[in-house]
């Protein structure tokens, strides 16, 4: 069992020194861009309800943001890494949305240890790497992990490591950690496009907070949880469908360095793979000039439909996770934005009369004969168009520049403590290297400054 002792001692080795400039660029972006979007989760039902709860307990360690209110290091991972997934606005990679359950262990633990901001991005991306090693044990299944959403399977794990690191936990008490936090691993697909989906942000990053902390104070888990029989592996992440799962690929990687190279943003706050649907929508609208009221018909092909994705926009959730919904508002707004998933846009009339003439459909060959995600054929007069569903932008494979990351949260950010803030805010976490402290910066993250 050296499965659990090479990820640690391959967390303890993580240094700025040795990671690449593209890489740390890309971590910094994306811790950016997770608290801007935490924070434009401020007032939506699921982090005020959860925060409601939090506000009964009576400590004061770590920040729960948009509010001078703190409270425990493991429910303000739990209210932040809630706040962070209400709007499904923030990034993805390789094993769920990483930044969501990174950065609330990252703030939390980083907080109450008065550690550095060299010493947080160092425990971000050893916690995006170990993430991205466990992916790569399973191949994703077409149910997405035996119907298991991967954010809250693996979030777990990547939180503990970040807040162990930032503990300074030995490579003995990390394992324990890991195992600790394994038991508290999962959080089913079925819950998506309901508040419960956000709360597996929250879950998973207050779950490695906890693990963590026990761990530091000598409690006990099998310290080869990881790939022991009856393990995390076996009972988790592979469900006990051990065909092509290989424990080499995990540490095989180690030190290459995966987040400029997996990292995605979003544009638009709804579920990743309608991503590039809403702007095929765009391209037709501004390229035809034509409007909802024109169209006859709209087919959206795509190569494979995944399960969750068959959820039919009843409520402000749910519609953020399937394709009809979001490019039939690209087509009638010309946006897709923050205020598209609410109740008062899914009651507007015109998209009540227009949206069943928008369907969905699974179609292998869509992907080689029409674009590289599939297409939109859209009949309208008499004519069929077929507009093409490309890679969007934000993948790592079409990065946006910067400067659009950095508007992204201005525009997020300042929703809750002001524009100027947010600008300040934005340039010290785009330096985060440098600040010999969090503090200050979380203060004005929490209004107390």
């Amino acid at each position: 069992m050296e499965f659990g002792q090479t990820l640690a001692e391959f967390v303890k080795g993580v240094s700025l020194d040795k990671v690449p400039k593209r890489d740390i660029d890309v971590a910094k972006l994306a811790i950016l861009d997770q608290i801007g979007v935490a924070l434009a989760g401020v007032g939506e039902d699921p982090g005020v309800k959860v925060q409601n709860m939090v506000n009964r307990c009576t400590a004061n360690e770590a920040t729960v943001l948009g509010t001078p209110r703190k409270t425990s290091t493991w429910l303000a991972a739990l209210v932040n890494g809630t706040l962070g997934h209400t709007l499904d606005f923030d990034d993805c990679s390789s094993f769920g949305h990483p930044s969501v359950v990174l950065v609330p262990a990252m703030l939390a633990t980083g907080e109450t240890q008065h550690r550095s901001g060299r010493e947080l991005l160092e425990a971000y991306i050893a916690g995006y790497e170990v993430g991205e090693a466990l992916s790569r044990i399973v191949p994703r299944r077409a149910d997405q992990f035996h119907g298991l959403h991967s954010t809250a399977m693996f979030g777990p794990l990547t939180s503990a490591t970040v807040s162990g690191r930032l503990l300074g936990l030995s490579a003995l008490q990390q394992r324990h950690a890991w195992g600790i936090a394994a038991s508290q691993a999962g959080g089913i697909t079925g819950n998506f496009g309901t508040h419960t989906k956000p709360l597996h942000g929250g879950i998973a990053s207050q779950a490695g907070v906890m693990a963590a902390e026990l761990a530091a104070s000598g409690f006990e888990a099998n310290p080869d949880a990881l790939d022991a029989p009856l393990g995390y592996i076996q009972a988790v992440v592979a469900a006990n469908r051990m065909e092509g799962v290989d424990i080499g690929k995990a540490t095989a990687e180690l030190g290459q360095w995966h987040i400029a190279d997996t990292w995605r943003l979003k544009k638009y706050p709804c579920g990743y793979i309608a991503q590039g649907a809403i702007d095929a929508a765009l391209r037709f609208r501004e390229q035809t000039g034509l409007r909802l009221e024109d169209l006859t018909s709209v087919e959206i092909r795509v190569p494979h439909l995944q399960p969750y994705f068959r959820v039919r926009p009843t409520g402000e959730f749910s519609g953020k996770f399937g394709y009809e919904y979001p490019v039939a508002c690209a087509i009638l707004d010309g946006e897709v934005i923050k205020k598209t998933f609410s109740n008062e846009a899914f009651n507007r009339p015109d998209i009540k009369r227009h949206l069943g003439k928008f369907r969905t459909l699974e179609d292998p060959s869509s992907a080689t004969d029409q674009g590289p995600l599939g297409a939109l054929v859209i009949v309208a007069k008499g004519k069929t168009t077929l507009q093409p569903i490309e890679i969007p932008l934000g993948d790592h494979r079409r990065p946006v520049p910067p400067s659009q990351v950095v508007e992204k949260y201005v525009r997020n950010a300042g929703e809750v403590v002001g524009t100027d803030v947010a600008r300040r805010t934005a340039q010290m976490l785009l330096e985060i290297e440098t600040l010999p402290s969090i503090r200050p910066l979380l203060d004005q993250l929490a209004k107390r400054s």
